[in-house]
């Protein structure tokens, strides 16, 4: 059961929708990965403002992002509207100095070349779409992004 639980999760992380793919190698510097639990939605691309955003101890930066309308449904749930003002969370990883020692090793030696947007930008973004079970979270988000655009 398990090694059939693995190979789902597995197959949903390298899944591609709409032709766009998702770097499955990201997922070697996530910080405890089994936390991060894949949607259907599996590799997405999604538009909208960047809302707000912090570095996160881990090296991750925590945004908030406002979808663009007009993309579907599925993207939040309740915890995304209690929780993060009604935003997705997207999440480059290994962005900024990791100080939170548990996470250290996944970091170790890898910093991930992505553009850093400002609040107000207009985003494409693309990577897994996942459910955050970690302690007090519980919300959707994309993480880790594969690529990220700025908008004009």
């Amino acid at each position: 059961m398990k090694s059939l639980l693995l190979l789902v999760v597995l197959l949903t992380f390298s899944a591609s929708v709409y032709g766009q793919t998702c770097d499955q190698s990201l997922k070697d510097h996530v910080y405890r990965p089994e936390r991060l639990v894949p949607t259907s939605k599996g590799c997405v691309t999604v538009r909208g403002i960047i809302m707000a955003k912090r570095t996160e101890k881990d090296g991750d930066i925590h945004i908030q992002l406002k979808v663009d309308p007009g993309q579907g449904r599925g993207w939040m749930n309740q915890k995304n509207v209690t929780k993060q003002k009604g935003n997705l969370v997207i999440e480059p990883i290994c962005v900024r100095r990791v100080t939170q020692a548990s996470a250290m090793e996944a970091c170790r030696g890898f910093v991930q070349n992505i553009i850093i947007p400002k609040k107000g930008d207009h985003v494409e973004v693309t990577g897994v779409h996942v459910v955050d079970n970690e302690r007090n979270h519980g919300w959707r988000e994309i993480h880790p992004i594969t690529t990220l655009t700025v908008l004009p």
